[in-house]
């Protein structure tokens, strides 16, 4: 495959970075962090490596108990970002740089997910795949909340990868350099996060799989891949954990367990490849099972607690009442409003990719590619209906098949008639937006009252109350933390990541706590100020299931002698927790 400029093709990837833009500039939040909390989380964490803390220290002291909640999340997506902002820096304000970085990041981030999808639609498809793959893109991803301007959490890197991952394997020549490439960009996207480790198993399962069939034919292929993963999880495992921590096993972030499985795969791959690819097709099948043997071997050994979902160590209650809450990781099938809708939107383009890579593989055209799409495709639809979160996924596994379905009816088409305008049906079929039309039709509207009056809880005066108040820890509901964490130096109790279990568990024990036991709760959470937003489901949720508990007393203004508003008239309301009563508490009283 040989690439030539064309003002076409460069037009088309700069058109979505630039829409991304324009898009924030038009509904004013270019310059403002996204909306998403961990977004906002994120920006925390690059804020306390600039003011002093170390790169391997991943610790947010400012969340949860004393002590603080050891984050998950890797370094390897703050990189860019500081990148950027030392660029910045050299003629700009550190303030208005980090501005600018977090700004400009995500849109440029975009292009990485761009040219994976276009390198694996020049490979399948040549310059007319290329081109509808680039249009289709440009549809899909010109206003995707992924990739707005501030959206600095993980996912929009996480997605490049896995784009340029799959764009390369998928390469027909199998060329070393291209397989390399695609190994390293899944162990990359290994190391940011473990919820593609479905994702990067499939890609590792075929590549190995067509060298065990093909043999001598995908040696070098399976050599660069098998070297590129041990390489760049070696790269990350280094660069981003601290040397304290080498023999620690996390099952939710990059460390020793993934590291050694990783390598026990790529190096065996690299091995089985150098030695067994000139045997028989038993003697590459026996050294594939060898493979995983060995890997599965590393991950019983060092850490079998992995076979496990880390999610499931939560309490029950805390599984309830606040992980079943939060909606990227509900259910597809979940109630939520204009779900029929949102189905459609999510699932559609992938079901149709699915259907025509079986199609195809049935065919026998483009099959090895066709099987490796179909396999990730059916994992992120399974995904989705486990949690909506992976539908994302799904998308940019559906491009690349889409894109060649079109540019064959374009073909196909302007074969037969050259009038043929087939290919734009076969073109808007492929557009998830089509696919959530009758829900949108069908689906009653829904209100959004509530959310409006939960934002309001979320305004500048707020901020600028708790910032008038001493450095103090704060109980407030579990969304708000990262723009506290962000926009004043309190600490809150507990976040929406479940790594701060103690602190949730804490925080819903006092919310629900009766009468007689909310006052020494308090005092053990080291609690000094409480936030109450009646119009958060968090309140609403904890009044309902307990009430009797502290939730529910302050909702009716049954008010504890101990705890006393900071400013009676404004919302949402603020309280103080008085360290010592100066009459006898209601609890007492109640008790």
């Amino acid at each position: 495959m040989t690439f030539r400029f064309d003002a076409r093709l460069v037009l088309l990837f700069l058109l979505v970075p630039a829409c991304l833009i324009l898009s924030s500039v038009v509904q004013a939040k270019f310059g403002g962090i996204g909306p998403d909390g961990d977004d906002i989380m994120r920006l925390v964490q690059i804020q306390d490596l600039l003011n002093g803390q170390a790169w391997f220290d991943l610790q947010q002291y400012r969340m949860g108990p004393e002590g603080g909640t050891a984050m998950h999340w890797s370094r390897l997506v703050d990189l860019p970002i500081l990148l950027l902002f030392h660029l910045f820096n050299i003629f700009l304000p550190s303030e208005t740089a980090l501005v600018w970085a977090y700004t400009v990041w995500p849109p440029l981030s975009v292009l990485l997910l761009l040219a994976g999808l276009y390198i694996g639609a020049r490979h399948l498809g040549g310059k007319g795949g290329a081109l509808a793959c680039l249009l289709l893109s440009a549809f899909i991803f010109s206003t995707h909340y992924r990739f707005m301007p501030g959206a600095i959490d993980h996912h929009n890197l996480q997605l490049g990868l896995l784009a340029l991952a799959l764009g390369c394997a998928v390469d027909p020549s199998r060329r070393p350099t291209r397989l390399a490439l695609a190994g390293l960009a899944v162990a990359a996207s290994v190391a940011i996060g473990g919820e593609v480790y479905v994702f990067v198993g499939i890609i590792c399962g075929i590549v190995a799989l067509d060298w065990a069939i093909s043999g001598e034919a995908a040696r070098r292929g399976a050599m660069g891949f098998g070297a590129g993963l041990a390489a760049g999880l070696e790269l990350a495992f280094f660069a981003t954990v601290a040397p304290s921590n080498y023999a620690v096993v996390a099952c939710d972030a990059l460390s020793s367990v993934s590291l050694l499985a990783g390598l026990a795969g790529g190096l065996g791959l690299v091995l089985a490849a150098l030695l067994a690819s000139e045997r028989g097709l038993g003697v590459r099948m026996a050294a594939l099972l060898c493979i995983g043997a060995a890997s599965a071997a590393v991950l019983l050994l060092v850490g079998p607690q992995c076979l496990s979902n880390p999610l499931s160590d939560l309490s029950p209650e805390v599984k309830t009442l606040w992980l079943d809450r939060i909606d990227e990781a509900r259910p597809l099938f979940a109630e939520r409003p204009g779900r029929v809708a949102k189905i459609g939107f999510m699932l559609g383009i992938a079901l149709l990719a699915l259907g025509l890579s079986l199609y195809g593989a049935y065919r026998g055209k483009r099959l090895r590619a066709n099987l490796l799409f179909a396999a990730l495709l059916v994992s992120a639809l399974l995904m989705s209906v486990y949690q909506v979160r992976f539908a994302g996924f799904g998308h940019v596994f559906a491009i690349i098949p889409l894109s060649l379905w079109v540019a064959d009816t374009y073909r196909d088409g302007k074969a037969r008639n050259p009038s043929s305008v087939a290919y734009i049906g076969a073109l808007a079929l492929s557009l998830p937006f089509l696919w959530a039309v009758p829900g949108l039709i069908l689906s009653p509207k829904s209100a959004t009252a509530n959310d409006s009056n939960k934002s309001a809880c979320l305004d500048d005066s707020l901020f600028e109350r708790l910032n008038a108040l001493e450095t103090a820890r704060i109980l407030a509901p579990t969304d708000f933390a990262p723009r506290i964490l962000n926009r004043t130096d309190h600490s809150v109790l507990q976040g929406n990541y479940h790594r701060n279990h103690d602190g949730i568990a804490l925080a819903l024990d006092i919310l629900m706590s009766p009468p007689g036991e909310t006052e020494a709760l308090l005092s053990e959470g080291g609690i000094d100020y409480i936030v109450l937003c009646e119009a958060d489901g968090e309140n609403k949720l904890l009044a309902e299931r307990a009430p009797g508990g502290l939730a529910a007393r302050l909702t009716s203004e049954h008010m504890p002698d101990y705890l006393v508003p900071v400013d009676e008239k404004a919302s949402p309301r603020l309280y103080r927790v008085r360290a010592e009563p100066e009459s006898s508490s209601e609890d007492d009283e109640l008790s």
